[in-house]
């Protein structure tokens, strides 16, 4: 069994992608929290100040901070934006 999902998840702020392994029994909040904190660029607190959402760039799911990874649609191969 796999315990981590492939996704995409891009940035419009920065105007950038970053492809990224993700344990599926992590919390959306704990994924946003690890790439605000991982991603230099985001030195400027822009995350950090507002409320970041994450959001399926397929079918426009905004996901809950406190759903788990594996009880979303969130599978291999998904596109995601955080805002």
């Amino acid at each position: 069994m796999d315990f981590r999902v492939y996704v995409v998840i891009e940035m419009p702020i920065l105007d950038r992608k970053y492809e990224l392994l993700v344990p599926i029994d992590r919390r959306i909040h704990d994924l946003i929290s690890v790439l605000v904190k991982a991603v230099p660029e985001l030195k400027s607190n822009f995350y950090e100040r507002r409320d970041p959402v994450l959001i399926s760039k397929t079918n426009g799911t905004v996901y809950d901070l406190n759903a788990v990874i594996k009880n979303t649609d969130i599978k291999n191969g998904t596109r995601l934006l955080l805002l």
